[in-house]
């Protein structure tokens, strides 16, 4: 028996194929001139919608997907709006299927490709923000990354348990390759860039 595995091992060993070097590193595509209106765009073109809004006031700025005051059940990790209705009385996690927004702090969002870095701080977070109805991400102006090259390298996955990409509402073209958005998610998803300074005119979506 001894015999017949080293035979197996030494003919595996003879037909490895011969070491080659590494690939060298890919350099990162050039940043784009206009990082607002490129996101703005990709975040469109995967069906979701882009506003701008003072730090400081942003709830008062943006436009929610229905009136904030309509809408009962909402589960929020900002300080406003606040939790309400089934965002806070949920005891099991199915029940956040009520939720009519869900809002979220996203770390920094992509140029390329319009997509938000997200790392829910618990699990009931995670549920929330896959089945509310509308959901709100709010980044930082300054946590604008130009390309997945730089995204990568701000993940740490040895830190990280679970993070996702968000970028627009859920989708699916299975069918007759029809796209379909809202289908098995949120049926809107809206980033909110905040900065500092007054009330802004002109707000991009």
């Amino acid at each position: 028996m001894s015999d017949a595995r080293e035979t197996i091992l030494a003919r595996l060993a003879s037909a490895r194929p011969p070491t080659a070097p590494a690939p060298a590193a890919m350099a990162p595509p050039p940043n784009v001139l206009d990082p607002i209106e490129t996101l703005r765009e990709h975040l469109t073109e995967a069906g979701g919608s882009f506003q701008i809004a003072a730090r400081g006031d942003w709830p008062n700025q943006i436009e929610w997907p229905e009136a904030l005051s309509t809408m009962e059940h909402v589960y929020s990790t900002l300080a406003d709006p606040e939790t309400r209705g089934v965002g806070r009385t949920a005891v099991f996690d199915h029940e956040l299927a009520r939720l009519d927004l869900c809002v979220i702090r996203g770390e920094f969002a992509v140029v390329e490709n319009g997509a938000v870095w997200h790392v829910p701080e618990s699990a009931r977070e995670r549920s929330a923000a896959l089945l509310a109805q509308h959901l709100v991400v709010v980044v930082e102006e300054s946590q604008l990354v130009p390309t997945l090259h730089q995204a990568y390298d701000r993940i740490d996955l040895a830190k990280t348990t679970f993070g996702w990409f968000l970028c627009g509402p859920s989708k699916t073209a299975d069918i007759e390759q029809s796209l379909v958005l809202g289908a098995h998610g949120p049926c809107t998803m809206s980033l909110v860039l905040t900065r500092d300074g007054p009330a802004l005119s002109g707000t991009a979506r």
